[in-house]
């Protein structure tokens, strides 16, 4: 083994502490490095309940073995390359949360000019983003209202116009001559809320019905729109 590709046997473990075992194994693997498992049993469930427990920053590879063992080779997810437009939409949601997080960082430092570019560019690259959302995915895959008369479509594009009202009030904020802190600081804080919230509510909500449409679709239909995501989305 190499200094980046750390092993690990479980398979004497009971199954009842895999899933711990193999947490503390990962939680502090860097970008770069991955980690060899060896189980006595199919890790399958065990890895995807790990996955949703780490907001689905883990990528593995699992292989059955002689003797009824299975190794499993997992990575961080950005050591790897997206595998679908979906995918590569929770990746860009992360990207823009970490964006955001340095804005706000920057203005309670009082580095408003820094704060302010770098706000400029979030609203860039979110407006990509709602093009895939809303031009690509969402045209191509209807979700009609459920019997509550919810339409999860509808709801993530007037959600998105909130967020968009948002931006475009604190880019406003930055550019008055008195901007501090204390004016553009609230305004952030608002929508750091409200963008976790819709993110979550996204990604449990409409994902999956997209998700459960692509699997169906033809690869070469699948192929076709995963290339003009990242085409959308190239800086």
């Amino acid at each position: 083994m190499t200094a980046d590709n750390h092993f690990c046997d479980l398979t004497g473990h009971a199954s009842s502490q895999l899933q711990t075992s193999v947490f503390y194994e990962i939680k502090d693997m860097s970008r770069g490095e991955t980690v060899t498992f060896l189980f006595a049993e199919d890790p399958a469930i065990i890895l995807h309940s790990l996955n949703l427990q780490l907001r689905n920053n883990l990528r593995w590879e699992v292989s059955e073995e002689p003797g009824q063992r299975w190794r499993a080779v997992i990575h961080r997810a950005e050591d790897v390359p997206p595998v679908d437009v979906l995918d590569m939409l929770k990746r860009d949601h992360k990207r823009l949360d970490a964006m955001f997080s340095q804005v706000i960082h920057l203005t309670d430092s009082g580095q408003l000019e820094i704060a302010h570019a770098l706000m400029r560019a979030f609203s860039h690259g979110l407006r990509k983003h709602l093009l895939v959302e809303h031009d690509l995915l969402a045209r191509a895959i209807r979700t009609p209202p459920n019997a509550q008369g919810f339409d999860p479509s509808a709801a993530m594009v007037q959600e998105h116009n909130e967020i968009l009202n948002q931006s475009a009030m604190i880019e406003a904020g930055f550019e008055e001559a008195d901007a501090s802190n204390a004016s553009v600081g609230p305004l952030l804080a608002i929508l750091a809320g409200y963008l976790s919230k819709h993110e979550q509510r996204e990604e449990a909500t409409l994902f999956p019905v997209w998700i459960g449409a692509l699997n169906k679709a033809p690869e070469q239909a699948r192929t076709a729109l995963f290339n003009k995501a990242i085409e959308t989305l190239r800086d």
